[in-house]
């Protein structure tokens, strides 16, 4: 039997936090008619089994490991049978707002959107919602130099006092996109990204296929942030260092000769000297946890550059074999 709405959440080791995701949906529950589908990429099997039991009405699948955040949300759609689809972080949850009900009904509303998000709240306040896709505002001091630059085009195009704002892509922690035209666009680009930067990347593709991305600026849900996937400074350099990757990839699906090239370089000489200088900031604290996960994403990134030049090509090893 369809639905009106797939709600999609993926679970690597963190089934406490999902469970508070699910008390949050008793809690203030939707109007619409939806189905949730719980993806697992870490290899607790047993674990995820008995979890999965306490909730008998919600859709639970294995994946065949951790082949990152793109492979599980796309396995979860491929089973969904909801109208619209809602990828959502498993450190999301419900407030009062009927953030998941008006998102629906304005992506029903509008054909001109491609997908639409809502305000996520981290610690009492909004988390970024002004995006550009270029892809050399990916680097930070770039960016902080364009928006000085673009200051009063930019605050005429996001005014304060507009319910919808329509940024150039929207984090991928709450996503929501029609069925079919997810299938149109074959979905996240799970052979390309391994984790992080795939949200501009779909929204790269849903601008090629014309049309726009819209946050709904009056609904919010709670976002920890990190909560599923920051758990030790060992995890923390792994996740840190996939920035920096998918960066790279991001890079060289969308731009080409002497820009992709200087893009590459200016990336690669920007992040080691950040990521030198944080090595550096945190030496007095010498192996306490801000100077070791420092430490060791300085030596996963180096050692990412060093297999990147040995197996020629950006993408990350994590990924599943062609």
């Amino acid at each position: 039997m369809s639905k009106k709405l797939s709600i999609v959440i993926l679970n690597y080791y963190c089934l406490d936090v999902i469970k508070d995701c699910l008390q949050s949906f008793k809690k203030h529950q939707p109007q619409l008619d939806y189905e949730i589908i719980i993806v697992n990429n870490d290899d607790n099997k047993d674990s995820f089994r008995a979890f999965s039991e306490q909730y008998p009405e919600i859709e639970f699948v294995q994946n065949t490991g951790n082949w990152g955040f793109s492979s599980g949300c796309n396995l979860g759609a491929s089973i969904a049978r909801g109208e619209h689809l809602l990828f959502l972080n498993p450190d999301t949850e419900l407030t009062k707002s009927p953030a998941i009900d008006t998102m629906s009904s304005f992506l029903e509303d509008n054909p001109n959107v491609g997908i639409v998000s809502c305000r996520r709240i981290k610690k009492g306040k909004p988390e970024r919602e002004i995006t550009f896709i270029n892809p050399w505002l990916a680097i930070g001091w770039i960016r902080a130099l364009y928006r000085l630059v673009h200051k009063k085009e930019i605050s005429k195009k996001f005014q304060d006092e507009c319910d919808v704002w329509y940024p150039e892509w929207v984090a991928g922690s709450v996503v929501m996109i029609s069925r079919v035209f997810f299938n149109k666009i074959n979905g996240w680009s799970d052979k390309d990204f391994w984790m992080y930067v795939e949200d501009p990347d779909l929204c790269k593709k849903v601008h090629n296929n014309n049309k726009e991305i819209a946050i709904l600026r009056r609904v919010e849900l709670k976002h920890a942030h990190g909560g599923s996937s920051r758990k030790n400074p060992k995890t923390t350099a792994i996740t840190k260092s996939e920035v920096v990757t998918s960066t790279h990839v991001f890079i060289q699906k969308y731009t080409r000769g002497l820009n992709r090239v200087s893009l590459h370089l200016v990336m690669i000489i920007d992040t080691l000297i950040s990521w030198i200088l944080r090595v550096g900031l945190t030496l007095v604290v010498f192996w306490k946890a801000a100077f070791k996960e420092n430490l060791l994403t300085l030596l996963a990134i180096i050692r990412y550059y060093f297999n990147a030049v040995v197996r020629r090509t950006w993408k990350s090893k994590r990924l599943p074999p062609n």
